[in-house]
């Protein structure tokens, strides 16, 4: 069996599904590739859509609203001769050959646009052999998933997103609710005073864990600087990423509470062990891993449009809290320290709807839809 995962270069949300899901694969002696499709097209189309997007969501978030609420009223497939439907087939071009190659009995795409390739390429009679399997790595059915209804499965986050997938006129048979697919490190856990102990904090003292994002979006010093002077006694982990300049405005500043500062980790999982509460950019992928941890959340500037609606999802299920200029991070955090209840209440309601097993399910739906498809041949 072979396993083609295709991703897009818009954050690292969507390769670190796709790397989840291959380091699963891996361990059942699959073979299984990943492509970034818009790297292989060419390396200024990759640099275009990854600073294209940062750009546009940091220096004009309205406007990338505007343009995403329009998007998101759209529930039939465009024109064949509409502007959407002839730069796909353009850029599906470039790669048809590439993946053609691969022959693959399963292709995994963790992009919608990387679906849209997909899409053009079934409607013009290719992959009829090769069951394509599309992921959706937000908590809400982005703009253009309504050109992907003739591809064969969709996996959501949770079954509350099957009423959404079929406005976008796909059936809900087609719909997988496993969950987002995480590490399968996010699904074990390590006692909280074990994990305070390995990372070197104080044992008693509760634990706040601030993530900036991995493109950098947001404000992080404003909010250490608001949190440092709240009255209340916690102590605070912040993980930078691949942002050094925050790393290093932030190591630069002295603070009144233990503030520990990181820049680019690979132990988040233990970081969130050790954590009561998570504040967070409200990232598909993000999201998944605190919810997998149990892990109450309070959520801070998300980006217009799909992480907003990441941002509904989590507030209309009681799964966490929505910092804003009116509800600021200081009394959202004063808000849940203040009541122990609140916060087993959140942890009880996590486990309800958490999918903790998500890249398990998947790889072994695909294992298992392929031994069927065999013995039925």
């Amino acid at each position: 069996m072979k396993v083609l995962i295709l991703s897009v270069s818009t954050g690292q949300g969507h390769y670190a599904t796709a790397k989840a899901l291959a380091n699963r694969f891996e361990s059942l002696d699959v073979d299984c590739e990943i492509m970034d499709v818009y790297g292989e097209i060419s390396k200024l189309v990759n640099m275009t859509m990854s600073h294209g997007y940062l750009i546009s969501t940091t220096y004009a978030p309205r406007a990338y609203h505007l343009v995403y609420q329009m998007m998101d009223k759209v529930t039939e497939p465009s024109s064949p001769f509409s502007i959407t439907r002839l730069v796909n087939r353009v850029m599906t071009e470039e790669i048809k050959d590439l993946i053609l190659e691969k022959d693959a009995d399963y292709i995994i795409s963790t992009h919608v646009l990387a679906s849209c390739m997909m899409s053009n390429l079934r409607r013009r009679g290719f992959l009829e052999d090769t069951c394509v399997i599309n992921i959706v790595t937000d908590y809400t059915i982005h703009p253009l998933w309504q050109e992907t209804g003739n591809l064969d499965y969709f996996v959501v986050g949770s079954e509350l997103l099957s009423y959404s997938l079929e406005r976008k006129n796909i059936s809900a048979k087609k719909m997988l609710p496993f969950g987002i697919p995480v590490h399968k490190k996010f699904s074990k856990r390590t006692e909280q005073s074990k994990a305070r102990e390995m990372l070197e904090l104080k044992p008693d003292v509760p634990t706040l864990l601030v993530m900036s994002g991995s493109m950098g979006y947001g404000h992080i010093e404003n909010t250490i600087e608001t949190l440092d002077s709240l009255p209340l006694v916690f102590q605070i982990m912040v993980v930078c990423g691949n942002n050094k300049a925050l790393y290093r405005d932030l190591k630069q500043n002295e603070y009144e509470k233990d503030v520990h500062i990181y820049g680019f980790v690979d132990n988040v999982d233990l970081m969130m062990d050790a954590s009561d509460c998570i504040i967070t950019k409200p990232g598909g992928l993000t999201t998944s891993e605190a919810l997998a941890k149990g892990l109450p959340m309070i959520m801070i500037n998300p980006i217009p449009g799909h992480e907003h609606r990441n941002v509904e999802f989590m507030l209309n299920n009681g799964l966490g809290l929505y910092a804003t200029k009116t509800f600021p991070i200081d009394e959202a955090v004063y808000n849940l320290f203040s009541h122990p209840r609140r916060v087993e209440t959140i942890r009880q309601t996590i486990d309800v709807l958490a999918k903790r097993d998500a890249t398990f399910k998947l790889t072994q739906f695909v294992v298992d839809h392929y031994a069927d498809k065999n013995t039925e041949n």
